[in-house]
């Protein structure tokens, strides 16, 4: 054979062969990359589909996580103050949360709030972890005696350090779930009780003042032991065994010269929660019972002694049956297209630890009721601005439990608040306030008040600058 055609035939072979393989290597490059196009699309249909049937992708939460706001304002009392006087020559409004109440004005670090936690994830498994929350401002010394660390644990400090340096250990508590049915979550410290519809965190309550219900009638914080059991994703039981002081970690430590450390002095808590599917509804009830409940709210003594208000202990309680009932609800139609809120509360209880003159008070016991209800209202205007309105009344009996009142009495108040969102975790709010009532005002330490300090029926008014900043 011709060597030239030889060599020609030896190229063309050749050069086919390289041809051919690089046809193959692209074919494979884009076959690959077809496939992988294919892949990607089929998970993407795939998370649309199981997001919208309502199956999220469970993530475990972060090990830690550190949250809080501060919350600053200028508030203005129209009531009688005089620089240099003591707190007895000087009016106030004793039913008002101290920090909401201070005669005059002034401008308040109301409260920088820490959160640190490490949560629980939605899986249901054997899971561990705890939460605490620090408060300091103003309204660390209002809430926190005597349990407060400015108080040094003793009975009746507080107002006398009301100012921005007071700490408050709002809740400490660890937590565990355990795997049963649904998972039951168990904490075991101090934590926040299920009553109020107010919270203790001002910026995430439709007015910037704390209503009157709140202020007087029940707890805010409890110690002790409690289970949380969900039956489904809209209904969810609480139960638990508190201590029978409310705001305080007492743990036996005397008060007023008396030890409080008696068997079965403990208070009993329920709770069932209904929350809609749709999350535009709620209903909640608590029931808090003890038997022979120790150092409930502080008493007063009908007709010669203030009571003392449920963030103070009170030298007139004794261990004794004590009741307090507590229903709140909301809602937001689905008509308002998510701009009107509505909600309500009611509230009552019994105490039958008191005592009475002219009796021997180490023996002679006297009963305690008290009630109170709330409304509250408020419609979102703009993405921007929202108002809302307040109306509450509370009533306590001759044995008081309000703080500085003596006799049966009955206040009201009403509360208009304007809010304006000014970027996403930023707000302003504007409020007006207005209380009345039987003794609502003056230095109410006497059925007849004080020399030069009158008791007032009011009205009372109230107004307020509020500036909140949030990180979550």
């Amino acid at each position: 054979m011709n060597p030239l055609l030889d060599r020609l035939l030896f190229l063309d072979l050749s050069t086919i062969k390289r041809i051919f393989s690089l046809f193959l290597f692209f074919g494979i490059i884009v076959q690959a990359a077809f496939s992988t196009n294919i892949q990607q699309e089929t998970l993407a249909e795939l998370q649309k589909a199981l997001d919208e049937g309502g199956i999220a992708v469970e993530s475990r939460p972060p090990a830690l996580s550190l949250s809080g706001f501060l919350d600053s304002s200028y508030t203005y009392n129209f009531i009688s103050a005089h620089s240099g006087k003591t707190a007895q020559q000087t009016a106030q409004i004793p039913t008002r949360m101290d920090s909401d109440g201070i005669a005059g004005g002034g401008w308040n670090l109301n409260q920088v709030y820490l959160v640190l936690e490490k949560p629980l994830s939605e899986l249901n498994d054997w899971q561990a972890g705890f939460r605490t929350d620090l408060m300091v401002g103003q309204d660390a010394a209002s809430m926190g005696m005597p349990d407060n660390l400015v108080g040094l644990s003793s009975p009746n400090s507080n107002g006398l350090a009301l100012n921005i340096s007071s700490f408050l250990l709002a809740q400490a508590y660890a937590q565990f779930r355990v795997p049963v049915g649904n998972g039951i979550d168990l904490k075991m410290g101090k934590f926040m009780s299920p009553f109020a519809f107010e919270l203790m965190e001002r910026p995430a309550n439709v007015n910037f003042s704390y209503g009157l219900i709140f202020s007087n009638l029940i707890p805010e914080i409890l110690v002790g032991f409690e289970a949380i059991y969900p039956f489904s994703s809209s209904l969810e039981l609480t139960l638990g065994i508190t201590d029978g002081g409310f705001n305080t970690a007492r743990g036996g430590f005397p008060f007023f010269g008396e030890v409080n450390n008696e068997p079965f002095s403990s208070l009993f808590l329920g709770s069932l929660r209904y929350e809609s599917p749709k999350k535009n509804a709620l209903i909640s009830s608590s029931l808090l019972i003890g038997p022979n409940g120790a150092n409930p709210p502080g008493f007063g003594l009908y007709p010669l002694f203030a009571g003392a208000g449920v963030f103070r202990e009170s030298p007139y309680n004794r261990s004794a049956p004590f009741v307090l009932g507590d229903i709140y609800g909301s809602w937001i139609p689905q008509v308002s297209h998510d701009r009107l809120l509505v909600a309500f509360e009611l509230t009552g209880g019994f105490y039958n630890g008191g005592v009475a003159l002219p009796s021997d008070p180490l023996v002679q016991r006297a009963s305690a009721n008290w009630y109170g209800a709330s409304l509250w209202m408020k419609y979102q205007l703009t993405a921007l601005f929202s108002i809302a309105f307040r109306q509450d009344w509370i009533e306590g009996s001759n044995n008081e439990i309000l703080y500085q009142h003596v006799g049966r009495t009955d206040i009201w108040s009403s509360t208009l608040t304007f809010r304006i969102d000014l970027w996403e975790n930023m707000m302003l709010r504007v409020e007006g306030r207005m209380d009345w009532g039987k003794d609502v005002a003056g230095e109410i330490l006497l059925p007849l008040g004080l020399p030069g300090v009158p008791v007032s029926t009011g009205p009372a008014f109230f107004a307020a600058l509020e500036a909140a900043y949030t990180f979550w």
